[in-house]
């Protein structure tokens, strides 16, 4: 330690420290406060965001859960209609019957789909152009309605509602 400093300049010195921490001290109380706030609202915001995400993970759950459980499926009846005669008729009325209401289908996708169902069972190959005018004949009866118009390059697509 020096001897050479005086008795004042020590005061002065320490003076100035004293004040100097006074400072810092209040300082750091002030922030204290501030954070102390900002920590319970970023608690709250926290327990908030928590919450939500575990409900959202609950409907996610639930959701997931009913999408993943089968269709409950009608019983499709893949019986050649007895009787003579207008067999591919009765055949298209029931597939046009199992469609959706909104559901598009034409001549092309209804023979494709009689042919895969029924086409062993059949014994013969299955005509589009009989199919087209079984579900021209049933448009003007107003059984389905015209959802497209044929054209020479594309077929007339049908729905069951207007």
């Amino acid at each position: 330690m020096s001897r050479d400093l005086s008795f004042a300049r020590i005061l002065t010195e320490l003076q100035g420290r004293i004040e100097h921490h006074r400072g810092r001290e209040a300082f750091h109380a002030e922030q204290e406060a501030f954070h102390q706030q900002q920590r319970a609202r970023h608690a709250a915001e926290l327990q908030t965001a928590r919450e939500r995400f575990e409900a959202f993970l609950a409907a996610a759950d639930a959701a997931s859960e009913l999408v993943a459980r089968p269709r409950e499926e009608k019983a499709v009846d893949d019986s050649i209609p007895a009787g003579k005669g207008a067999v591919l008729s009765k055949l298209v009325a029931r597939l046009v019957g199992g469609k959706g209401p909104l559901e598009r289908f034409g001549a092309k996708s209804l023979t494709r789909e009689i042919e895969e169902r029924y086409g062993a069972r059949l014994g013969r190959k299955v005509d589009s152009r009989a199919v087209a005018a079984k579900l021209r004949r049933m448009a003007q009866a107003g059984k389905i309605h015209l959802a497209r118009e044929g054209r020479s390059f594309h077929e007339a697509l049908y729905t069951r509602t207007p």
